[in-house]
């Protein structure tokens, strides 16, 4: 029997000058390629070895192997993994053929069925076509489909280009490419970024709801402005204020900014202002290559003490970041401790402005900085004062606090290896504190950066892989550790609990929260993607007999209390003390976006309509916010339709409950009634009755096939390695992978009627 599905076409040998600047697939249609003609512009193929002469698309003669002879029959699972993937019948496979990295196991486990036909995904390009191209594919769209591959796979030529091109993702399944509308900009992160998961998994979830618009095309056009700064040509450096503001800047960031980033001694920064004010003045500079690492420690601390005494970004405050960062080549060029010290500032700038992506740079050179001089070592010597090693070793660990923290946020790689640092502890940082709440924030929040090295070392590392038993155990011990860690707080600062400290320190106390909350959201996320069922029922047993099984079977619930607290410790923050710049968007779009999971996944709690209000109340305040700091208008769309669309959610689910109640109610009554005159006969339920979670899971747990699978090392194995993969690996429409995915992440059963 021929395989219905059409082969998928070999790598063109050239291709258009369009395609090969964008890094996207060609084809050899003529006059013109689809990508080209989708996009209405002329198609022009330059012949690389003679740029004066035009080339033509050929398809390249021996280059790969045909695809059309594999998985046709019901003998394709028992094929190996490199004939699925080579599409080869041939038991030697041919030499030109380059090897293929090995699969993760959910990929391996997916091979193992027969799939019907290429299908869209759902991750349409962003912004293409209209709103209704847009849209998740209605019930008519998939019968329409399913006629298609009855009709022996005669697709028409414009199918094709309804696919969207993963090639950059499939073979790389722990990355995700984000672009936007500009198809110039282009960022790559790995699947630990929350925010890019969590709305992927959102529109999986809902891909079959005739209410529900993909919200992932709306922040993929957050790009521009998390890794953009736009700064002026200035044609002179800034001037220092007066000795009142400056001394009032200095106070501001000694009493509230010190204790969480000490990287700059006072008295450093006094000398230096004395020694640089009047080279300033000067009208010809006499500004030597020494002096502007330190001039620019000098404008970032100006710079993050004016937003934070306004609680917002400032325009003087915006001034000196452009100072500071009009040095930048300055500072590369003398690579030394000011330097190092003057990177870290900047980065604090643009991550209290919600630049993540920017400062993600400029951190990466401060990092790469302070190795080379040696400041992750320790290094010591007869002449080393304590003062200096002291503060050295202040710089090293604050590096490395703000590096575990965002890399926990975006899943990028590290530029820090543990096995390679072994830098000593520092001092206590309990200075400039008010006597009542004083507290080593700084040492603390080591410890806790070293067990989000470990929660990132336990999902993302992809060269240890772990089987299910294994990654719960290690979610345990890490849930205690985090646990353990909070016990080291007073009571009335103490993460996970209310703050009752003074004014002047609760923003520290709020900030070492948030942190706290959001390293429990990232080790709790499987819980939130996963089937609860099933996810439970492994939990019964394969973590028996151990002090974390109780936990762990409500880590669901943990991570929704995690992003209830968050949305509540700002809220206390802003009531009880003012705004910090301390906290930022992208920590409260974490807790909005968990406690939306929350809302979709438990459609029968009675705290459903306390959650959506919470939800839709920080999103609103989280809309304006990105609006006022100038993010993309689509990007802040993107909150307004997520907080429309679960709010319809959230009614339909308490009307369909509603509906239930009363035919569960009707047929007992006419059970009854059946029994006493056996002449009436019960009306049948529905035949299509709307799928509900529990229901869903129920009917899983009851299929044949899988429960073959439940318990099984190949289904254990693929949940644990979903937590490195790309979500947009998922196909709709194909339901041998829709119903897997569905398994093991807790997504609606596809109706196979449709089907």
């Amino acid at each position: 029997m021929e395989d219905p599905s059409p082969a998928r076409p070999p790598r063109q040998a050239t291709a258009c000058n369009w395609c090969r600047e964008h890094k996207l697939k060609c084809d050899t249609e003529q006059p013109s390629c689809r990508n080209c003609r989708k996009r209405d512009i002329e198609c022009v193929t330059t012949n690389l070895r003679r740029p004066d002469q035009s080339g033509r698309r050929l398809q390249p003669k021996g280059r790969r192997i045909s695809r059309k002879s594999v998985g046709n029959s019901s003998s394709a699972s028992n094929l190996s993994l490199s004939q699925t993937r080579t599409g080869s019948t041939s038991t030697h496979p041919s030499p030109s053929v380059s090897p293929s990295p090995p699969p993760s196991p959910s990929q391996q486990l997916l091979a193992t069925f027969t799939h019907d036909s290429n299908v869209p995904s759902i991750f349409a390009t962003p912004f293409e076509g209209s709103d209704n191209q847009r849209r998740s594919p209605s019930v008519s769209q998939l019968n329409r489909s399913r006629r298609e591959r009855e009709d022996g796979g005669n697709y028409s030529s414009h199918a094709s280009t309804d696919r969207l091109d993963n090639s950059s993702t499939q073979d790389n399944s722990n990355v995700i490419v984000v672009t936007d509308r500009s198809r110039s900009r282009l960022q790559v992160v790995g699947s630990g970024s929350s925010i890019y998961v969590m709305t992927q998994w959102l529109d999986l979830f809902f891909s079959k709801s005739d209410f529900w618009q993909p919200i992932y095309p709306f922040f993929q056009q957050g790009l521009a402005f998390s890794v953009e700064v736009p700064l002026p040509f200035l044609s002179s450096l800034p001037q220092f204020p007066s000795a009142d503001i400056i001394d009032k800047y200095l106070t501001t960031f000694f009493t509230r900014i010190y204790s969480i980033y000490p990287i700059i001694d006072r008295e450093y920064l006094h000398e230096s202002i004395s020694a640089l004010r009047h080279k300033l003045d000067h009208r010809n500079y006499s500004l030597t290559s020494r002096d502007y690492p330190a001039l620019a420690c000098i404008y970032a601390v100006f710079s993050l003490a004016a937003d934070e005494i306004d609680g917002s970004a400032t325009d003087t405050g915006t001034h000196f970041l452009e100072g500071a960062y009009f040095l930048y080549a300055h500072l590369v060029a003398m690579p030394y401790v000011p330097s190092v010290q003057a990177l870290l500032l900047i980065t604090i700038i643009l991550r209290h402005r919600n630049k993540d992506a920017a400062c993600l740079g400029t951190l990466g050179q401060a990092i790469r900085i302070a190795q080379s001089i040696g400041l992750h070592r320790r290094v010591t010597t007869a002449e080393s004062l304590p003062a200096v090693v002291d503060l050295h070793a202040r710089i090293w660990w604050t590096a490395y606090i703000m590096e575990r923290s965002m890399e926990l946020e975006t899943g990028r790689p590290s530029a820090i290896r543990d096995s390679e640092c072994d830098q000593v502890m520092p001092q206590k940082v309990l200075e400039m504190q008010p006597q009542e709440c004083s507290f080593d924030y700084f040492g603390a929040l080591i410890k806790l950066a070293q067990i989000q090295n470990r929660i990132l070392d336990l999902y993302y590392n992809k060269r240890q892989v772990r089987r299910t038993k294994e990654l719960l155990h290690e979610m345990g011990k890490l849930d205690r550790s985090l646990l353990d860690w909070t016990g080291t707080f007073p009571e009335e600062i103490r993460p996970g609990r209310d703050i009752f400290c003074p004014a002047e320190c609760f923003h520290l106390a709020t900030y070492v929260t948030l942190q706290y909350h959001q390293t429990v959201m990232a080790l709790h996320r499987p819980a939130l993607m996963s089937a609860t069922a099933w996810l439970r029922n492994r939990v019964g047993q394969l973590c028996e007999g151990t002090p974390w099984r109780s936990r762990l079977r409500y880590c669901l619930c943990i991570g929704a209390a995690s992003a209830r607290a968050s949305l509540k410790a700002f809220n206390d923050l802003l009531m009880y003390s003012g705004p910090s710049r301390f906290v930022t968007a992208s920590q409260i779009m974490l807790s909005v976006l968990v406690l939306a999971i929350y809302v979709t996944r438990i459609p029968t709690s009675r705290m459903n309509e306390s959650d959506l209000a919470t939800v839709c109340t920080f999103a609103e305040e989280l809309e304006e916010e990105y609006l006022e700091m100038g993010q993309d208008v689509e990007f802040a769309k993107g909150l307004s339709v997520l907080r429309d669309q679960l709010t319809i959610h959230v009614k339909r689910t308490k009307a369909e409950l509603r509906q239930r109640k009363k035919r569960l109610g009707s047929r007992t009554s006419n059970t009854s009634t059946t029994e006493e005159v056996p002449d009436i006969v019960a009306p049948a339920a529905p035949e299509n009755p709307t799928p509900h979670l529990g229901d869903t899971l129920t009917r899983y747990a009851m299929d044949d096939a899988y429960m073959e699978l439940d318990g099984g090392p190949e289904l254990q194995e693929a949940w644990s390695s979903l937590w490195t993969d790309d979500l947009s690996n998922f196909y709709l429409n194909d339901i041998n992978q829709d119903m897997l995915s569905a398994y093991l992440l807790g997504l609606p059963q596809i109706e196979k009627d449709i089907m």
